[in-house]
């Protein structure tokens, strides 16, 4: 088959996480093969950088939809499906590729009804999946399920995922396939300017993390971990780059456990991952993961990660080799496995230069661009 020439990219949300991150990555880099890329994305956020406005610096062509939102509203749902509908005619593209839940089963129906050839969609994570009331966990599985018949095929960030799909039969196992995640080479600061820039004390031992502050990213259980540990190492500082809707459930928690001088909340940061040296240990207490840039960054850095054992993590951190995986929700495990990694200075050496081995030679961002290619040029 020849190459085809237009791509459009639909994701959920435009405010900057794992999903925006996958779609900015495969946007410049087929760009930059010379297809015709354009990205529609709902719910920007003003003030703030998102996958919208990192796209236009790059000189790519994107779209903000003004009805696609992430939680569930009948009208709304309705009304992005006519937007959606319009702007797919209007740009006839030969892939319609869609990232997560609500795009996915909204745009799916409208790149159908518009006769696009070929509908991607790149999971990551179910929605039904996520601590929600029952009732909303069917609605998304059944929608799931509807809108898989006119998907051609689904990429799963994580074997987890694909099985998860296989399992609830969301479609027929071959529509599946599993594409993990990549990153590339990154120029990370040297710890000193690392710390100077997040205004970190440079003899503090810290422990750090890169989260968007929602409640599947279980920030809580870090906050209750940090009381624990500090008990027994009263020197520690826990660091959280990020911002979002949990943030004042998160400050009100600090200041009731009277961890003021120990847990702090910096912010979102531009390009985060390079200061990631500054962190002594990273650490991933999410209670719901796909294959998170997050930890392949920590791994990139070459840090000692403890992560709970999640969605497609296990895929990229084993236990004592190249990290240490904890159980999800679970502060004692946390706070345990952190005192583990500072009293155990031979453990942490050797599973934080393991991390960085298995980034570099499995997850590479050429390795996931060259698998998604050739599912965009296969006859599907």
């Amino acid at each position: 088959m020849s190459q085809p020439s237009k791509i459009l990219y639909i994701v959920t949300q435009s405010g900057w996480g794992g999903a925006q991150r996958y779609v900015f990555d495969l946007a410049l880099s087929f760009h930059d093969k010379g297809y015709d890329v354009t990205v529609a994305g709902g719910n920007d956020i003003d003030g703030k950088k998102t996958l919208l406005t990192k796209l236009d610096e790059n000189n790519i062509k994107s779209y903000k939809l003004n009805n696609l939102v992430r939680q569930i509203n009948p009208l709304k749902d309705l009304a992005a499906y006519f937007e959606i509908k319009k702007f797919i005619k209007k740009n006839n593209p030969d892939i319609l590729h869609l990232n997560s839940s609500k795009a996915s089963i909204i745009g799916a129906i409208a790149g159908k009804h518009t006769g696009v050839k070929k509908i991607v969609y790149t999971v990551h994570g179910y929605a039904f999946n996520e601590p929600l009331p029952i009732w909303k966990k069917m609605i998304y599985l059944w929608s799931e399920k509807i809108s898989a018949q006119y998907k051609n095929i689904l990429i799963c960030v994580s074997e987890f995922d694909r099985q998860i799909g296989i399992k609830n039969k969301i479609a027929p196992e071959n529509k599946f396939i599993t594409i993990h995640n990549g990153v590339k080479h990154i120029n990370f600061q040297p710890q000193d300017q690392a710390r100077q820039y997040l205004k970190l004390e440079k003899t503090n031992t810290t422990i750090g993390t890169v989260a968007n502050f929602y409640a599947t990213k279980g920030l809580t259980y870090l906050i209750k971990a940090a009381q624990l540990t500090i008990q027994e190492k009263p020197d520690l500082k826990f660091v959280v780059i990020g911002d979002g809707q949990e943030r004042k459930n998160l400050e009100n928690e600090i200041k009731e456990l009277n961890l003021q001088n120990h847990f702090l909340l910096l912010g979102v940061k531009e390009k985060a991952w390079q200061y990631l040296p500054a962190f002594d240990i990273y650490v991933s207490p999410s209670v719901k993961e796909g294959f998170p840039y997050h930890v392949l960054e920590a791994m990139k850095a070459s840090l000692p990660i403890i992560t709970t054992n999640v969605g497609g993590i296990p895929e990229m951190i084993e236990d004592e080799i190249n990290g240490l995986l904890v159980k999800p929700a679970d502060p004692q495990a946390l706070s345990q496995a952190i005192i583990e990694l500072l009293d155990n200075q031979k453990l942490s050496e050797k599973i934080s230069s393991a991390a960085e081995q298995t980034a570099n030679e499995k997850f590479g961002l050429e390795k996931m661009i060259l698998a998604t290619e050739e599912i965009y040029r296969n006859q599907l």
